[in-house]
């Protein structure tokens, strides 16, 4: 394993200069070059170079075979031994859990299941391992965080969590690289003996973790590529990972039990509206708040942004608010509504995804998005699209994979509420609305 020292640390780097000046030394004394020398031990003359200098810690392997090379007797070997560090240099208990979403509603059938799936596993002696997927804005985030919150007594050496920013505002998608260093780190291991690869910082992590009962959160995953390296080998540690896309390859790879996380019933967003809004205010506007909850389709994000809103206007009633939510105006309009008092704002949960979307995918995106509420098949969404029944398929496929478009039943598909608002503003924001839907549908 090759390791890589950064500065700092005057201490521990005494015996690497102690090693480097010895190899330099022996190497000059025998009027060998770097060169040749990483010929002789098969690395590279780089990497030595690092060695001679501290800047990197030598591995017993490459000790013994520099000390055979230079004919040191066991001198480089003695040296390298003084040089290597422990792995792990202080006892942690991690507890990364961001603080849960307040206040919480439903998912009672959720929580069940993972409470099922976990004892199910430690009866098994192995830890769980759950892919949750669901459309923006629907509370995968809030669910995992508040289960385990509660689940946490049963993670006796802690829990890890990262929000990979798979789908974000804020820029790129975290290296999975990054994230194992900060895993590491937060386990107790020295940053001077962290692997500079992402094979061997990944090795590490899960020799760490393998025999421990923990719990690593992967929150707002890209894909499976980016998850791959950041899952623990078999074990006792357990493992949910939440993302916008199917994770299918986790679940092939791992044995992944899979949670298809769907929009919240009209009982649970009447709940969480009324947690907010006030219960008083929702009975003397109980038809008002039925509507406000068909417009925001059941997402939890939608409904708290509306809540703040009424929460910000004492005056302003929910039945009001619904429809100014269902139009008529400008749909960009109508979904701004959607934006929380903190500048949570719906709009910004969906371009997310949107914006990964390919030309084709995105165009079909937003020509379902003229038919709201309506369920349609391949046929009918084939004739919308100006496209042949087998490349609609893929279309679709490809739409409900991001969960941008839901699948219902059999060969029926709904696009609803705030994300269709979306795609009708998209429509209308990258083209004259109708002369774009004309030169779309004439293909």
């Amino acid at each position: 394993m090759q390791t890589l020292i950064p500065g700092g640390d005057l201490a521990g780097r005494e015996p690497l200069r102690r090693f480097g000046s010895e190899l330099r030394s022996r190497r000059e004394e025998q009027g060998m070059s770097l060169r040749k020398l990483a010929r002789l031990v098969a690395y590279s003359p780089g990497w030595l170079s690092r060695i001679e200098n501290a800047a990197a810690a030598p591995t017993i392997k490459l000790a013994e075979l520099c000390d055979r090379a230079l004919l040191a007797g066991g001198e480089l070997i003695a040296l390298a031994r003084d040089a290597e560090p422990a792995p792990v240099t202080h006892s942690v208990l991690p507890a990364q859990l961001p603080r849960p979403v307040s206040p919480f509603v439903g998912r009672t059938a959720e929580f069940r299941t993972l409470d099922r799936i976990h004892s199910r596993a430690s009866l098994d002696g192995r830890g769980l391992t759950v892919a949750i997927d669901g459309p923006p804005g629907v509370g995968k985030t809030a669910l995992v965080t508040g289960w385990a919150g509660a689940a946490s007594h049963a993670f006796g050496d802690g829990v890890l969590y990262e929000d990979l920013q798979g789908y974000s505002s804020r820029g790129a998608p975290l290296d999975p690289a990054a994230v194992l260093k900060a895993f590491l780190f937060a386990l107790g291991v020295s940053e001077r003996v962290i692997p500079e690869g992402i094979q061997q910082r990944s090795a590490m992590f899960r020799t760490l973790v393998s025999d421990r009962r923990m719990l690593v959160v992967l929150d707002n995953a890209a894909d499976s590529h980016q998850v791959a390296p950041l899952l623990p080998g078999a074990g006792t540690c357990s493992v949910v990972v939440t993302s916008r896309r199917r994770m299918s390859g986790i679940a092939a790879r791992s044995g992944a039990f899979r949670i298809a996380l769907e929009p919240m019933s009209p009982g649970e967003s009447l709940e969480l509206l009324a947690l907010v809004v006030g219960r008083e205010r929702v009975r003397a506007e109980i038809e008002g708040a039925r509507a406000l909850v068909l417009r925001c389709a059941g997402l939890p994000l939608a409904l708290r942004a509306a809540a703040e809103r009424l929460t910000a206007s004492r005056h302003r009633s929910l039945g009001g608010l619904a429809q100014e939510l269902a139009g008529p105006g400008d749909a960009d309009a109508r979904l701004d509504l959607l934006t929380g008092g903190d500048g949570l704002t719906v709009r910004e949960s969906f371009e997310a995804s949107y914006h990964q979307l390919d030309a084709e995918s995105s165009r079909a995106f937003r020509l379902l998005g003229q038919m709201p509420g309506e369920v349609v098949g391949t046929a009918d969404a084939a004739a919308l699209l100006r496209r042949p029944k087998a490349q609609t398929r893929r279309l679709l496929e490809v739409l409900i994979g991001v969960n941008l478009l839901a699948e219902v039943g059999p060969d029926q598909y709904l696009m609803d509420g705030p994300l269709a608002l979306f795609a009708e503003g998209r429509a209308v924001a990258e083209g004259p609305f109708s002369v774009r839907l004309a030169q779309e549908a004439s293909g």
